[in-house]
């Protein structure tokens, strides 16, 4: 499965906005495959060294690469 890019990910929020669910909670997968789901508590931080070491299922490559959502 292939990873979203910012762009991607905003589009899809755009499209949900306008079809009103704006104001819904947001659920993520636990892994790549949905084997389970958890609540989005946190925006975009920087993907340094130390969180570059905790990513799985990721096709990171390296850190001005990568963000992380949640």
């Amino acid at each position: 499965m292939e990873q979203l890019t910012i762009k991607q990910l905003y589009e899809l929020c755009r499209m949900e906005i306008a079809t009103g669910n704006g104001n819904k909670h947001i659920v993520i997968s636990d892994d790549s495959e949905g084997n389970g789901y958890h609540g989005l508590f946190y925006g975009f931080s920087p993907c340094d060294e130390y969180f570059a070491e905790q990513i799985s299922d990721s096709n990171y490559n390296n850190e001005k690469d990568t963000i992380i959502l949640g």
